[in-house]
């Protein structure tokens, strides 16, 4: 394992476009700085709650670019560097590595289906290409494969690959990769709706989606947790889930965007082919926000 530091929270940033969906620069400006104003400990661009899937290589090319001048070593750089075929990736991970960026965030290549020693090989050539520690995500409900225990194994003692983000849902899994990859590979919890067991057994971050609406809470918690003050973390924790769980109901990204401008961070709408909320849907994410940010804000205060 290289010495790549994971502590803390790390937001994968939206990508705010105008309603001509061009990518609206001076917006993306403000959410990023949003984020570091909070204390972040790093962001990561061109996740999936970036929407990197709806744009060209040209555009990532050129939000990579930004984000390294805005954040200029105020937090850690991490580059989403997915995409479907791997030369692709190995573009994007090249660009980032020249750009100052810290590590880089891979998924399994979406809807090709790679066997487990083709999506190992496929880590090894991008790491090999370009020298950034990598974090792989696992999230098989939108990528349509896992990183299993087979390509893990085949991973785990590479010195690139620092840690995995997971967000399968699946516990048990957790505690088994944290069991069999002790050392080796660190888990990062993917799972927002369980954030406070993930960190009751000791992870120490949180590659957090919904931290770009309440970045300021979801270090605050993070913090306690690993302060060693579980009960605590788990009153403002129950505090934060009913966002969460509105989020996890569905219209992620666009309530993610609509959440933002609840707190005065305008970054605009979705990119098709998502479409915009209903106003039922809108007024129901706002009251769960709402209560999370007052419950938060009575236990801390």
């Amino acid at each position: 394992m290289t010495n790549f530091h994971i502590e803390g929270v790390y937001v994968p940033v939206v990508t705010p476009f105008r309603p001509d969906e061009t990518v609206d620069e001076a917006a993306f400006t403000g959410a990023v700085e949003f984020l570091l104003e909070s204390g972040v400990a790093g962001v990561v661009v061109g996740g999936t709650t970036g929407e990197y899937y709806a744009m060209s290589l040209e555009e990532r090319f050129a939000q990579l670019e930004l984000a390294a001048k805005i954040i200029s070593g105020r937090a850690q750089l991490i580059a989403g560097c997915n995409s479907g075929a791997t030369r692709d990736v190995i573009a994007l991970a090249e660009h980032a590595q020249g750009h100052g960026y810290d590590s880089i965030m891979l998924s399994p290549p979406h809807t090709s289906l790679p066997q487990q020693h083709e999506l190992a090989a496929h880590v090894e050539a991008v790491y090999d290409a370009c020298g950034l520690p990598v974090i792989l995500y696992n999230f098989p409900a939108r990528s349509g494969v896992e990183y299993g225990f087979e390509s893990l194994d085949l991973l785990a003692d590479n010195p690139g690959v620092v840690a995995i983000k997971e967000s399968s849902g699946d516990f048990s899994r957790f505690l088994q990769l944290r069991h069999r990859y002790e050392g080796r590979i660190e888990v990062m919890c993917g799972s927002d709706d369980q954030a406070f067991d993930y960190m009751a057994w000791g992870v120490r971050s949180w590659l957090d989606g919904p931290g770009n609406g309440m970045p300021a809470e979801h270090v605050a918690f993070t913090q306690t947790m690993i302060a060693g003050d579980i009960e605590l973390g788990r009153r403002q924790y129950a505090a934060l889930l009913p966002w969460i769980w509105n989020l996890e109901e569905g219209n992620y990204i666009q309530k993610m965007k609509a959440s933002m401008a609840h707190r005065g961070v305008d970054v605009g709408t979705a990119r098709r082919p998502l479409l915009g909320l209903s106003d039922e849907t809108t007024a129901g994410l706002v009251r769960a926000l709402d209560a999370s940010i007052d419950g938060f804000a009575a236990i801390s205060s």
